[in-house]
């Protein structure tokens, strides 16, 4: 791909090729990229394997850099590695910058720590803003539609309509564990069925700490325990001006999100007060 790795002249990802050499590399994870064009990841189905895609960015060496979409999809993309943890498009990053970039019809399989775009950030805020995925998100303990586990991150203008399904526990719709105080979850909504344990929730799984605002949630919810409408389970965390369909979840739990009927969630005043 053209481009030197710099916030002047980032490589330019056009490719499935382009996406396969980035895994390859992880010297290069603290560099500069910008997507010009829709990925078909089709046949990352039979790479490696059957295993699929291999994440960008492992506990050894974390991607730090940034990867801007600019407004583009990748489609089809396919992990299956039920015994690995940090599963994702990024599998882990520490103060990274993820912006504009939609991962659709992925099937994505891991252990801990899952998600369509990113499995694990840690450490130092990794942001992610105006990203989306669809599809479906399996995993064991952490797994979320976009996110495994925030620690910290800012999540802005983000969606999933994911179904996502953990066989353990902490599973959200968008996220399933959000800790540190300085963790942001802004003008967010998830739509997909979310099927879990303990600490399941249309929006989050474990809300531990950070704040979430302007948010919705309107899948189903199930689980054994710990179980609600937008968040599962909350310790210090906070929510405002957030709310979650109690008809099509299946739940009515309040103080960690408001409960309102499909008909109310149609109102659009509800979600500008």
């Amino acid at each position: 791909s053209s481009g030197d790795g710099s916030s002047g002249a980032p490589y330019q990802i056009s490719t499935l090729n382009n996406l396969y050499w980035i895994t390859q590399n992880p010297d290069k994870w603290d560099a500069y990229y910008i997507q010009t064009a829709n990925i078909d990841a089709s046949s990352t189905s039979s790479w490696d394997g059957g295993t699929g895609f291999k994440p960008i960015g492992d506990s050894i060496t974390q991607f730090t850099g940034s990867y801007d979409g600019d407004g583009h999809t990748i489609i089809n993309l396919f992990i299956n590695r039920p015994s690995t943890d940090y599963v994702g498009l990024f599998g882990y990053t520490r103060g990274a910058a993820l912006r504009d970039l939609g991962v659709t019809s992925v099937s994505i399989t891991g252990a801990d720590y899952v998600g369509a775009l990113l499995g694990h950030n840690r450490y130092t805020e990794t942001t992610v803003s105006n990203c989306y995925s669809t599809g479906s998100v399996s995993g064991t303990d952490n797994v979320g539609g976009l996110i495994g586990y925030a620690h910290p991150a800012s999540i802005g203008n983000c969606y999933s309509t994911c179904s996502v399904t953990g066989s353990g526990d902490i599973v959200g719709g968008l996220v399933a564990y959000t800790r540190d105080n300085s963790t942001t979850v802004s003008n967010c909504y998830s739509t997909g069925s979310v099927t879990g344990n303990g600490s399941v929730g249309g929006l989050l799984g474990y809300h531990y700490q950070g704040t979430v605002s302007n948010c919705y949630s309107t899948g189903s919810v199930t689980g054994a325990s710990d179980v609600g409408g937008l968040v599962g389970y909350q310790y210090q965390g906070t929510v405002s001006n957030s709310f979650y369909n109690s008809t099509t979840s299946g739940q009515s739990d309040t103080g960690k999100g408001t409960p309102k009927t499909t008909a109310e969630m149609k109102v659009a005043s509800p979600f500008t007060a």
